[in-house]
């Protein structure tokens, strides 16, 4: 008989993987809007939708990196 894994399937490792580059786009996205915003209730300068922009890159990367070490720590036991 196969022994069962305790580990995710296939399909959950790439639904996991998936998910992450989504939740990286939206950060980018609302970075972006959100300076956007900022930048025209303000009057600031264009600068801003840089500065909103890469900090929902840099917000969003660590929300992808903590969300794979909790699947490879659920995967490792």
């Amino acid at each position: 008989m196969k022994e069962q894994k305790d580990g995710p399937g296939l399909l959950q490792t790439a639904l996991v993987l998936g998910s992450a580059g989504t939740l990286l786009a939206a950060y980018i996205l609302i970075g972006f809007f959100a300076a956007r915003w900022f930048q025209h209730s303000m009057d600031g300068p264009k600068g801003w939708l840089a500065v909103g922009t890469i900090a929902g890159l840099v917000l969003g990367s660590v929300n992808v990196v903590f969300l794979i070490k909790k699947f490879l720590g659920e995967q490792n036991g």
